[in-house]
């Protein structure tokens, strides 16, 4: 049988009493070809709880129609990630976003797409004492990958209650999340900064063990308070190459509303998400589930989310200059509409 041409669905719609304009907005247009579809789609995501977002849109089928291989690999740690980006290998990823900033402006071509994560830090102790983070003054405190989000946080913290990172606190550097829990599990340490979902899963582990192990501190909280903000850090998201968005915009609208979706989905759903997210993240399904709420879900366009980013960025730099290249990112860097 041959396909009908856009004047036989016309001529059908206005049959079911369908008006001419509306029907136009059914039938195809003979300018709006098919995008081609791609060989092969990877999103390579964090190895955090946000990944399950990117997870979610591909087992939905939001990229079914522009490839027959979406798939999601979860990066390990930021080295590798800057390495796969610089090389061109990584074209869509998840980061945070202040290594975007720093791409840009040592001449990557990069633009950050969203903001999934509004804050995932917090400090966890074994010290029933501690209970302000005004109390780790003179403490020894685990922290995980030094000069990266963790490390970066907890020194603005510092810095705006006026103690010295380097003086007041003594800060003890480690090489992953899992490390600094094991430490403070086995009473090697008394304080640690962890990330969601590594912080859910020391409670978690801590509970198994019959070890006294507290969530006291929850970092975003305290940036915000001291900064008279709201508790949200426009932590980490979604970013992309430059030629991927200029030669497939439709995939990174397509990815972008995606993640408002599945989001949604994830915090109606925590069982199910954790279900979902379990192999990616090595972690148990009820684990995952119960670390939801501590990471500030959220998805805002990078372009709606530009104040927080600035404002963001603004204090990095005047903290050290180079984690973020020097200066602010210019206008290309916030991909989205406004609005």
């Amino acid at each position: 049988m041959p396909r009908p041409d856009r004047r036989d669905i016309l001529a059908l719609l206005a049959a079911c009493g369908i008006g001419t304009l509306e029907a136009a907005a059914f039938a195809p247009h003979p300018s709006r070809a098919a995008p081609p579809r791609l060989a092969q789609l990877v999103v390579h995501g964090m190895p955090s709880t946000p990944s399950i977002v990117i997870e979610r849109l591909i087992e939905a089928g939001v990229l079914a129609p522009f490839t027959d291989r979406p798939q999601l690999r979860i990066w390990r740690n930021a080295d590798q990630m800057r390495t796969g980006v610089v090389s061109g290998d990584m074209q869509v990823f998840g980061t945070p976003t202040y290594t975007c900033a720093n791409l840009l402006n040592r001449g990557v071509p990069v633009r950050q797409v969203n903001v999934l994560t509004w804050g995932l830090l917090y400090l966890l102790s074994r010290d029933p004492a501690i209970e302000r983070i005004e109390d780790i003054a003179g403490q020894a405190v685990l922290v995980a990958y030094r000069h990266d989000a963790p490390d970066l946080i907890l020194r603005l913290v510092l810095r705006r209650l006026g103690l010295d990172p380097e003086r007041d606190v003594r800060l003890q550097y480690v090489g992953s999340p899992s490390e600094a829990a094991q430490l403070l599990l086995a009473g090697r340490a008394t304080l640690a900064v962890l990330a969601e979902p590594a912080a859910t899963a020391a409670e978690v582990r801590a509970v198994q063990a019959g070890v006294s192990l507290r969530r006291t501190v929850d970092l975003t909280e305290v940036y915000g308070r001291l900064a008279g903000q709201p508790a949200r850090i426009p932590q980490a998201g979604l970013a992309v190459r430059e030629e991927f968005l200029q030669q497939h915009p439709d995939v990174v609208e397509a990815i972008h509303e995606g993640c408002v979706t599945a989001a949604r989905w994830m915090l109606d759903h925590p069982d199910a998400a954790g279900r979902l997210g379990a192999p990616l993240l090595d972690l148990g399904p009820a684990t995952i589930a119960r670390s939801i709420p501590h990471f500030r879900l959220d998805v805002v366009s990078a372009a709606d989310a530009r104040g927080d980013l600035e404002r963001y960025f603004s204090e990095l730099i005047a903290m050290s200059p180079g984690i973020v290249g020097g200066r602010l990112p210019d206008d290309r860097f916030y991909w989205g509409r406004t609005g």
